[in-house]
């Protein structure tokens, strides 16, 4: 039997209980790119679009140095947080409950997904504070304590999404190496469920 190949040579797929180098011809990989959703593609398309978001967060936490606050920063921080209640926390479900247990079954425990799993459980936890300062801000009660907070936690937010997204785009590679054609299109049909459409901040 073959083993989970984690660090695929350009130029080759890498794939689980083959036989063999483990890498298929040109046509092959040509023939796989046309014809099937890779899984890859599907979720490269939901990151780009948290990133356009992602992308926004310092100007939006830099509005509140600020004096006075612009108007245009109630909405667009109604924007955000449409957005990671309507995109960015469907997503975190839909690989939770798709991608990552696979993702345990091919690394056979050798590389648990429990540290992505948390690193979810703290991006709901500030997404959960966002929503505590957005009453403050509709209450017209932020102050300046709640300013700073408010700005620390969209930086916070920023850089561990980054971070994040970077990760499942290595563990979106993982998939797309070592497992089948016909589950590679099942895995992207379940992501596409939980695609929406951005919301520009």
């Amino acid at each position: 039997m073959g083993h989970l190949d984690l660090s695929c040579r350009p130029g080759h797929v890498c794939i689980l209980g083959g036989t063999g180098n483990g890498s298929l011809s040109f046509s092959q990989q040509r023939r796989r790119t046309t014809d099937v959703t890779s899984v890859t593609t599907t979720g490269h398309e939901h990151h780009e679009r948290i990133i356009a978001m992602i992308d926004g967060l310092p100007a939006l936490a830099d509005m509140l140095d600020e004096r006075p606050r612009p108007d245009r920063f109630e909405d667009r921080f109604d924007s955000l947080f449409a957005f990671v209640n309507g995109t960015l926390v469907p997503h975190m479900d839909m690989v939770e409950s798709t991608l990552y247990p696979e993702l345990d079954r091919l690394m056979q425990n050798r590389h648990s997904m429990a540290q992505m799993r948390r690193e979810h459980e703290s991006i709901r936890g500030l997404i959960e504070r966002l929503g505590t300062f957005g009453q403050a801000i509709k209450a017209d009660a932020l102050g300046p304590a709640g300013s700073m907070g408010l700005r620390r936690v969209l930086y916070r937010l920023y850089a561990m999404l980054k971070v994040h997204i970077a990760e499942e785009e290595e563990y979106l590679r993982v998939l797309e190496h070592n497992l089948s054609e016909d589950e590679q299109a099942e895995l992207a049909r379940g992501l596409e469920h939980a695609t929406a459409e951005p919301l520009s901040l």
